[in-house]
This record gives C-alpha cells, sequence and structure tokens, in this order.
C-alpha cells in the first residue's frame, strides 16, 4: 500500500503583531550618524527663558553724551559771522572789492586788508588767482557744517552754553554740562570733520604763502605783517586743533563707554 505524506504537525497560524511589536518592525533604531532629538516642551520653556540682560545686550543702543567747552561754543559763535563775512567777500567780488556797488558799508575794512594780503586784494582778482575762489568754496561748505552742529545741540535742549566752574571746565567742558538725543552723535562727528578741514585748509594758506616765496605778504613790514596778518590767521590754526583734541577726546571716551555697556 501507498502511504499517505503528511506533516506531523498542523503549520501553527501566523501570530498577530501587537503594538510595540509593529512599532519596532517599522521604526529602524537610530543609528550614531542618524539619531534624533527629540525636544521636550520643559527644555522650550528654558530656551525662551534666557536672561533678559542677554537679550537686551544684543538690541540695547548706547545713548552719546556730548559735553559742552564753553570755549568751543564761544569761538564757534564769534567765528561764524566772521567767516561768512569772509566768503561773502571773496565769492561776490569784484562787487565787494573797493570801488564795487556792495563794497561800502559792509567791507569796508577790506580796503585796508586787501593791501595787506594780495589774496584779498586787485593783484590776485587781475591775475585770475584760483586760490583766493577755491578757498571761499571751502569755507562756504564749512560755514553749513557749523550751522549744523549748533542746530542741533540747540534743538537737543542745551542751556547755559558758557558755564563753568573751573579752567578745566571752561576747556574742555563738564559732565553737568551735557547734551544728549537724537542726532547729536553725528553733529559732534560732522562738527570734528569740520575743525580738520579748518586747520588742513589753513594750514594749505600758510604753505601756498611759504612756496610761493611770500608773493603775496612779503612785502609788509614786520610789525604790520604780525597784527594784520600772522595773529588773525593764526587763530585758525589754534582753535581748530583745540576743537580736534577736545572733540576727539569726547568721541573715545563715548566708544569706550560703550563697549563697556557691551561687556556688561
Amino acid at each position: 500500500m501507498v502511504s499517505t505524506r503528511h506533516h506531523p504537525r498542523p503549520f501553527p497560524e501566523p501570530a498577530t503583531p501587537t503594538g510595540s511589536s509593529r512599532s519596532n518592525a517599522t521604526s529602524p533604531s537610530p543609528s550614531a550618524d542618524n539619531s534624533i532629538t527629540v525636544v521636550s516642551p520643559s527644555s522650550r520653556k528654558r530656551k525662551s527663558n534666557r536672561p533678559s540682560s542677554t537679550k537686551r545686550s544684543l538690541t540695547a543702543t548706547y545713548n552719546f553724551s556730548h559735553k559742552l567747552p564753553p570755549l568751543l561754543m564761544i569761538w564757534l559763535f564769534v567765528s561764524l559771522p566772521l567767516v561768512i563775512w569772509d566768503t561773502a567777500y571773496m565769492l561776490l567780488r569784484p562787487h565787494t572789492m573797493p570801488g564795487g556797488k556792495l563794497h561800502s558799508p559792509i567791507w569796508t575794512l577790506y580796503a585796508l586788508y586787501g593791501t595787506v594780503d594780495y589774496i584779498y586784494g586787485w593783484p590776485a582778482w587781475d591775475n585770475h588767482v584760483g586760490f583766493s575762489a577755491a578757498q571761499a568754496s571751502l569755507n562756504a561748505l564749512e560755514t553749513i557744517m557749523y550751522i549744523y552742529y549748533l542746530t542741533v545741540v540747540i534743538k537737543s535742549g542745551a542751556e547755559k552754553y558758557f558755564r563753568a566752574q573751573s579752567i578745566d571746565e571752561f576747556f574742555l567742558g563738564s559732565s553737568e554740562n551735557t547734551v544728549s538725543g537724537p542726532g547729536v552723535a553725528r553733529a559732534v562727528l560732522v562738527l570734528f570733520s569740520t575743525a580738520v578741514m579748518t586747520l588742513s585748509k589753513t594750514v594749505l594758506y600758510w604753505l601756498n604763502e611759504y612756496f610761493g616765496g611770500f608773493a603775496n605778504i612779503g612785502h609788509n613790514t614786520p610789525y604790520r605783517l604780525i597784527m594784520l596778518w600772522i595773529i588773525p590767521n593764526g587763530l585758525w590754526l589754534l582753535f581748530p586743533t583745540y576743537m580736534i583734541y577736545v572733540l576727539g577726546k569726547d568721541i573715545l571716551a563715548n566708544m569706550e563707554g560703550a563697549d563697556h555697556d557691551k561687556e556688561d
């Protein structure tokens, strides 16, 4: 007889996978190179609750404080009208020169000064010397910049421009007499740049005489030269140098203060 082939026991039914085993089968285990980071709500809360001082240090704006030295303000209020007067004379030539329709009474004194410094007299005009008009053009630009500084300072609430309780405060200013607010830092930078321009232009004016053989002033006597040329023009060497020193010191002090606040 032929025996019928059969398995010794029936095949087992396939096991139904549980929830845990199904998730293990379908989700590969993270490797070292493909790690998964789970951020819990508590950790997110900790990140959002960083110290407020850290946030403020990133967005804080340093308030520029500008000292007002009385001597600097006196010089600006005195020199600015003189520069406007001088610039108008140079740019309106020959009408402002002796014999011109605008000469008297505003520019009568230039009849004398034109004989001291030929740059202001007929020799420069007749010979078409361009240095005179070039200098006056820079004077006009400097005047605008000086007026800009004074306008910003006055609008910022500056008072008692000439108050000083000591010699140091008269020359360097006092922490009790300061201005701050929108545009003050920019105005100080403009004034510093203008002082550099004024000093450079005046040095160039002197060097022009030196390298030109004193062609415009060499005819004067020593006394006349000192009293009517060296002293008046020397003021525009002295005070711009003083302004550069005072303003540069003020700018550096504010920069160091801003850096200190950022570190804190």
